[in-house]
C-alpha cells in the first residue's frame, strides 16, 4: 500500500496552488492538528464574519424593482389597448372615409388608402358591405349609414328593356333628358356602371357610355325612384361622377345591381383602363 498522500501547497512566488506528495510517516501530530485547526470553522468565526450591506436598502431596491416591473407591464397593456383602438378606428375610417367628412384632410387620406387597398372591391366580394353599413354624406351634408338596399324595382313593361337597349346607342341618348320610369332609371345607371367595372363572373348585361350627358340624364331621373334612401344615396354617389371621380364605380354598380335583384355580373373591381379613357376624354 502507498505510504504517500497528496497535499496541496501554495506557492507565494507565482501565486499558484500545486500538489505535493508527502510521506505519511514524515507528518507529525502537531502538523496534523494545525491542518485541522486551520480547516475548522467554529460558530464564533462564523458570527464574526462581516457583511457589508444595508438590509433596508436591499429591501427597498427589491420593492422599487418590483414596482418598476409592474409599471412596465401596465404600460405595455395600455399601449396594446391604445394600439388596438387606433387600429380599429383606422380600419373603420378606411372602410368609411365619409365619417371624417368634417375634417377634409383626414377624409382625403382615408379615401386614398381605401382606393389604394381596393377596400370597396374586397368588401363587396366577401359580402362585408351586406353586414357593415357604408357612411355617406347626404344633400344636407349630414353623415348617414347605408346598407345595400332591400328596395327592389320590377319591370312589368318589356318596352323599358327595349329602351335601355336603344340607349346604348349614343345618338339615341342625345334625344332625351330624363327617364321617367323607376326601372328604366335604375337599369340606365346599371348599364352606365357596367362600363367601368370588372364583374366576378366576367358577365355584363349591357353598357351605356359614361359622359357628361348621360350623367346628367341619370341625375335628372333619380326623382322617379320610389325609395327616398336610394334616391339620396345615388344622388350623392353620381354627383362624384359629374366631377370626374369614378372610384365608387363598384359601389354604385352593386347598389343598383341589388335593386334589380341581380344574380350575374356582380362587380368585383374597377376597370381602371375604361375609367382613364373617360377621364382623358371628358374630364381633363
Amino acid at each position: 500500500m502507498s505510504k504517500f498522500i497528496k497535499k496541496q501547497q501554495y506557492n507565494s512566488i507565482d501565486e499558484n496552488i500545486y500538489d505535493e506528495f508527502v510521506d505519511i510517516d514524515s507528518i507529525t501530530i502537531e502538523e496534523i492538528d494545525k491542518e485541522i485547526e486551520d480547516f475548522y470553522i467554529d460558530k464564533e468565526k462564523i458570527n464574526n464574519i462581516k457583511f457589508e450591506f444595508d438590509k433596508k436598502l436591499i429591501i427597498k431596491e427589491a420593492i422599487d424593482k418590483a414596482e418598476e416591473d409592474i409599471k412596465k407591464e401596465k404600460n405595455k397593456k395600455i399601449i396594446s389597448k391604445v394600439a388596438a383602438c387606433i387600429a380599429v378606428i383606422l380600419s373603420i375610417g378606411i372602410y368609411n372615409p365619409a365619417l371624417a367628412y368634417n375634417i377634409p384632410p383626414i377624409m382625403n387620406v382615408l379615401e386614398n388608402i381605401n382606393n389604394l387597398l381596393h377596400v370597396d372591391e374586397i368588401a363587396s366580394y366577401i359580402g362585408v358591405d351586406k353586414i357593415i353599413p357604408r357612411a355617406v354624406v347626404d344633400d344636407e351634408n349630414k353623415v348617414k349609414f347605408v346598407k345595400p338596399t332591400k328596395y327592389k324595382v320590377e319591370n312589368d313593361n318589356t318596352e323599358i328593356i327595349g329602351l335601355g337597349n336603344e340607349l346604348e346607342n349614343s345618338e339615341k341618348v342625345l334625344e332625351i333628358s330624363e327617364i321617367n320610369t323607376q326601372y328604366g332609371v335604375v337599369d340606365f345607371i346599371h348599364r352606365m356602371s357596367n362600363k367601368i367595372i370588372k364583374p366576378i363572373d366576367g358577365r355584363k348585361n349591357g353598357s351605356i357610355d359614361i359622359n357628361p350627358k348621360t350623367i346628367d340624364i341619370a341625375l335628372n331621373s333619380l326623382k322617379n325612384i320610389g325609395d327616398e334612401e336610394a334616391r339620396d344615396y345615388l344622388h350623392y354617389e353620381l354627383s362624384k361622377w359629374k366631377n370626374g371621380d369614378f372610384e365608387n364605380g363598384v359601389l354604385v354598380h352593386n347598389y343598383v345591381w341589388h335593386m334589380l335583384d341581380g344574380n350575374i355580373g356582380k362587380a368585383l373591381s374597377l376597370d381602371t383602363y375604361e375609367v382613364n379613357k373617360i377621364k382623358s376624354k371628358y374630364f381633363k
